[in-house]
């Protein structure tokens, strides 16, 4: 399967995920460890989309995620870089256009090391709280627990 940069587009803006967690890691010197990471979840029935984007991006992996679907996932950062790349040179149409560009910032602050420092990780949570919903209250709390010690 052949995935032209137009259909990467449109696949990526209705079905992809750009993803930042923060989890404790009390052996890291800030106590916390950042995860960014770019997804897409289909049915096992849809799992040839999922190994052509592998293809399409020379990296990731697909792996099993919930029940009868699995996931095509990248963390590497070097990857993530080529993948935010891809994205402007061919720009998502949906919202999802700026949630990979905060993701982006979060990947060139990893990258400058600003997450091994506090003040680092606050701009990192502070980015990360407007993309992920979800994520919100936990990073709120990191947050509150960063400005407290």
């Amino acid at each position: 399967m052949d995935l032209s940069p137009d259909w990467v587009v449109g696949f990526v803006d209705g079905e992809g995920c750009f993803h930042v967690s923060i989890t404790r890691h009390p052996s890291l010197k800030v106590g916390y460890q950042v995860l960014p990471e770019f997804v897409v979840v289909r049915h096992r029935r849809d799992i040839q989309v999922l190994y052509a984007l592998k293809r399409f991006f020379r990296c990731g992996v697909v792996r099993p995620n919930h029940e009868d679907r699995y996931a095509y996932r990248v963390r590497q950062l070097e990857c993530l870089e080529r993948i935010c790349e891809f994205f402007l040179q061919h720009p998502l149409k949906t919202r999802k256009n700026v949630e990979m560009r905060r993701f982006r910032r979060i990947l060139l602050l990893i990258k400058q090391g600003r997450h091994r420092t506090r003040e680092g990780l606050l701009e990192i949570i502070e980015i990360a709280s407007r993309m992920n919903a979800a994520d919100r209250p936990a990073l709120e709390r990191i947050r509150q627990e960063l400005l407290a010690g």
